[in-house]
């Protein structure tokens, strides 16, 4: 299966190090895209597969801590029909982090999301782009996990409220 590299991130084999938040979000959002993601770097973010069914991921660097970091936002009152400050706590990882978050949009409103973030320690040398594809594929099935657990937390709250009321 050939790897295509999409807008403007290099194809490349080479192992991503350590350096600066732009410089390691191009290199890790090219090695997502080698994998047939769309990633497009904006600032000192890769932000990927933002138009499509599945969850996006944004990758970025924290080079204090020398952390890959991965988030996925969620519109919770899209998604639930109900803000991200009303939703249940359902079980996650200890290495996943979820809270919520104001944004801007397009068109300069604000809107609180939940954001999904986890991510981890980069390697003094470095991660290869296998490896980063590995841990953000992790990510995006824990984030997908976490968001069915989600709708079956308010799928059961419904049907108890439904009871409630016989």
């Amino acid at each position: 299966m050939p790897a295509f590299c999409l807008g403007f991130f290099a194809c490349g084999g080479t192992a991503i190090q350590p350096g600066t938040p732009t410089e390691v979000a191009e290199k890790a959002g090219s090695a997502y895209a080698s994998a047939g993601h769309v990633c497009q770097l904006k600032g000192e973010v890769a932000y990927c597969d933002m138009s499509g069914s599945g969850l996006p991921l944004l990758i970025g660097y924290d080079d204090k801590r020398r952390e890959l970091v991965f988030v996925s936002i969620v519109d919770t009152e899209a998604l639930f029909t109900r803000p991200c400050t009303a939703m249940p706590d359902v079980a996650h990882p200890s290495w996943i982090v979820v809270k919520c978050n104001a944004i801007e949009q397009a068109d300069k409103t604000k809107k609180v999301v939940m954001s999904i973030i986890g991510g981890g320690k980069m390697p003094s040398e470095g991660m290869t782009p296998g490896e980063v594809i590995r841990n953000a594929r992790l990510f995006v099935d824990e984030a997908e996990r976490y968001v069915l657990r989600l709708k079956a937390s308010q799928s059961e709250k419904a049907s108890q409220s439904e009871k409630a009321k016989l």
